[in-house]
């Protein structure tokens, strides 16, 4: 199919492009951008509208989005990606969008409509519409201008049959009645995971600590379960060693292996002076020792596999792929509370199958 991208680096080329992609009811997008030490850069930002034009828009020379945040922000907007959990996250960013439009992610809907999920972009594009990409994984380096003629070219192509991809997996998720559950699914991928509370049954050599130990990790515990998930400064890692050690001075708690420095120096010795008083006030408490947990038990393992037993055959049941309906947070859940553990789109898709398949098991 013919391509024609559109460069934009201006001011004036983004207030055209702006204009010609108002009123859009679906964005086909898909960025290029640069992974570093603990974050990421957008270096271009792909976006068609249906037709042959693809605007490139360079995101290292343009610093204010704004008429296209007004644009792709728009109420009932739908945008349409492949794989788009770091798109998405990038763009809402770059944008200062609150929160995106309608999702539609294809990768998602493929994994409703079968067993395979996740999938690349070039094997959806040949089992849906017959192309055969022969496109390499990376096309250099996305911060250096000029981009090569390879590099948009590259580029473009990324969005260029996703309206025709849009439009075959709608229809079929349409047939089974899933195109509810694809947009819901789609939303979810892109939010941030809620970590569960903390408990002390995830430390499992917790058994190994006296009345005083045990009583600062649990101190631990609850402050960080407690504390909103921005606000939290000290990994959940460092609680064992911390209980086990109760540093009395800062510059003990500073030498715990995966302490913040800068955060041991200015508030070290105030933790430590806490979680010491925590400790001697233990001695004072009848203590009673845990048990260590096992390792693995028979029934356990046979409980194991049979949810998993389970959890396949009413995947198979609804024909969609367990790995996308039941990741490992959402299998570890099921393990603790059966099928009422499932919730949303998960629930509407599977709870009646896997209900069944657990009773016949």
């Amino acid at each position: 199919m013919g391509v024609k991208p559109v460069l934009v680096s201006t001011s004036a080329e983004l207030a055209a492009a702006a204009a010609a992609l108002d009123g859009a009811p679906r964005f086909f997008i898909d960025t290029e951008f640069d992974s570093g030490p603990g974050s990421k850069r957008l270096a271009l930002l792909q976006i068609s509208r249906g037709g042959e034009e693809v605007w490139l828009v360079d995101t290292l020379k343009l610093a204010a989005l704004e008429p296209l945040a007004k644009v792709l922000g728009r109420p009932g907007a739908e945008w349409v990606l492949h794989a788009g959990k770091q798109d998405v996250e990038l763009l809402t960013l770059a944008l200062k969008l609150p929160q995106p439009p309608t999702l539609f992610d294809t990768q998602i809907a493929w994994g409703l409509l079968g067993p395979e999920y996740p999938v690349s972009l070039a094997y959806l594009l040949f089992r849906c519409l017959e192309l055969r990409s022969m496109k390499g994984e990376q096309a250099g380096d996305w911060l250096r201008r000029p981009l090569s003629p390879e590099q948009i070219q590259y580029a473009a192509e990324d969005v260029a049959y996703l309206p025709k991809l849009r439009d075959t997996l709608g229809a079929r998720l349409k047939e089974k009645d899933r195109e509810e559950i694809c947009v819901a699914a789609s939303a979810e991928s892109c939010q941030e995971d809620v970590e569960p509370a903390v408990s002390l049954d995830d430390f499992r050599n917790a058994w190994q600590l006296d009345a005083c130990g045990l009583a600062v990790l649990r101190h631990l515990i609850d402050q960080h379960n407690a504390t909103p998930p921005e606000e939290r400064v000290l990994p959940t890692r460092v609680f064992l060693s911390i209980a086990k050690l109760i540093p009395e001075t800062g510059e003990e708690l500073g030498r715990v292996k995966g302490i913040p420095f800068t955060w041991a120096k200015r508030h070290g010795a105030a933790f430590a002076a806490t979680i010491t008083r925590i400790a001697f006030d233990a001695r004072k408490d009848d203590y009673t020792p845990l048990e260590p947990p096992p390792y693995a038990t028979w029934e356990g393992v046979l409980a194991e596999g049979k949810l998993r037993h389970a959890v396949a055959r009413a995947c198979r049941d609804v024909d969609a792929s367990p790995d996308l309906v039941v990741p490992g947070r959402v299998f570890a859940q099921l393990l603790k509370k059966g099928p009422d553990a499932l919730g949303g789109w998960r629930r509407a898709l599977i709870a009646d199958s896997l209900t069944r398949a657990l009773s016949m098991s």
